[in-house]
């Protein structure tokens, strides 16, 4: 016997044979016997057999058939068991549409100012003043260095130069800094699944990012060697989903889901503690009606701070105390959506979808055609050849030179 919906692989007519044998052992008093195991034949045929109470079932997996030697009545039995388990399983297409929103504002405004008496190198002399912010952004770091002045709009006033321990300094002695910041960033990835009932599928697009997990010297007899331990991690868009189709049509989706990229800012930030990324998983497991969209996930982070810098007392005197403070704030959201519809594909349905999503692909080509140059010449696009209508619709597809 030989059955279409034992498997491809020929492990299921393995099982089947197992499952066979039980049933078989039932219908007879002398009992089963196991002759070679279950799944495949360790002497190197792969084949599983059943012997005992006038029956044998032998398993094939290689040709993904069924030998059965037994009396009519537990033949029959047999025969039975395969009509209801020998069936075409139904396979699930999942589209999905990840949708991630994230946003990033930022404001800064402060006014520093700096002034001294006296000789400041080598001499007596009195310094004063505000210093707020980091290197590019205090009144002390654009004096040492003033390419280092940060971004936004920066306004000062310079009286020659001054000697401050021996290094030629610009005599700033006013900054006033203004920035403001608008990111916003809009992913959006379309992954489709096509997996058999109860098989899980796994889609995958990203890079695979080396992470140095330690490192140490060892002294040679050339002298100190350095050594490195990577390891190699997957970075960018994970989608698994494992369906389970009821008899209703309802469908049970267990879905993992991971969104993870690398974050450049915190990288560059703290180089010696390698590469940095962001992750966002989902976990979970829902039940869906043939063709019904639904939903997971939502809002992730909706983070807001403000920070002051300022000279006690003064930087809280009205309007004046713009003079002795620097103030900043940001906000930062992000918000990760997932929709899912998955469709039942049953016998020739797999056709239609594979057309559609043909002539979609296609049409995609055809925008993407470079237009007609009066000089340069036509050198051809790799497209796909049109579809043919009924079966065995998509053509040779043979390049020719």
């Amino acid at each position: 016997l030989r059955g279409a919906g034992l498997g491809g692989a020929g492990g299921a007519a393995g099982g089947l044979a197992n499952a066979l044998g039980s049933v078989a052992q039932s219908g007879s008093d002398a009992g089963m016997v196991n002759l070679t195991g279950g799944g495949a034949n360790a002497g190197g045929s792969g084949a599983v057999a059943f012997s005992g109470g006038g029956a044998t079932i032998q398993a094939d997996p290689a040709t993904n058939t069924l030998i059965i030697n037994a009396p009519a009545p537990i033949y029959r039995n047999l025969r039975a068991v395969i009509d209801q388990l020998d069936v075409r399983r139904p396979q699930v297409f999942v589209e999905s549409l990840i949708v991630e929103m994230s946003s990033d504002d930022a404001a800064e405004f402060g006014i520093q100012w700096m002034a001294g008496t006296g000789r400041l190198d080598g001499g007596r002399g009195v310094v004063g003043g505000t210093n707020f912010g980091g290197a590019g952004q205090n009144i002390i770091g654009v004096a040492a260095n003033p390419t280092n002045m940060g971004s936004g709009l920066n306004l000062g006033f310079v009286n020659g130069s001054i000697r401050v321990g021996g290094v030629q300094i610009l005599n700033l002695g006013f900054l006033a800094r203004a920035l403001e910041t608008r990111g916003n960033a809009n992913v959006l990835s379309t992954p489709n699944l096509l997996t058999l009932n109860n098989e899980e599928a796994r889609i995958m697009v990203g890079r695979n990012v080396p992470f140095v997990t330690g490192q140490y010297t060892q002294r040679g007899v050339d002298g100190i060697n350095p050594f490195q331990t990577i390891e190699r991690q997957d970075v960018g868009l994970q989608l698994r989903i494992r369906p389970q189709v009821s008899e209703g049509g309802t469908i049970r989706l267990a879905i993992h889901q991971e969104v993870s990229n690398i974050d450049g800012a915190l990288t560059a930030a703290m180089p010696d503690l390698g590469v940095v990324t962001n992750k966002r998983e989902v976990n979970t497991n829902v039940l869906v009606d043939d063709g019904q969209i639904i939903v997971l996930g939502g809002l992730l982070e909706d983070n807001s701070s403000n920070g002051r810098e300022q000279v006690p007392g003064l930087g809280d005197i009205p309007v004046l105390g713009n003079l002795f403070r620097y103030e900043t704030r940001t906000r930062r959201k992000t918000n990760l959506m997932i929709f899912l519809r998955p469709y039942v594909v049953r016998d020739s349905q797999a056709s239609a979808i594979t057309a559609q999503r043909y002539d979609a692909i296609r049409g995609m080509q055809g925008m993407s055609l470079p237009s007609d140059h009066w000089l340069l010449p036509d050198l051809g696009t790799p497209t796909l050849p049109p579809r043919l209508p009924g079966a065995g619709w998509i053509p040779s597809c043979r390049t020719s030179w």
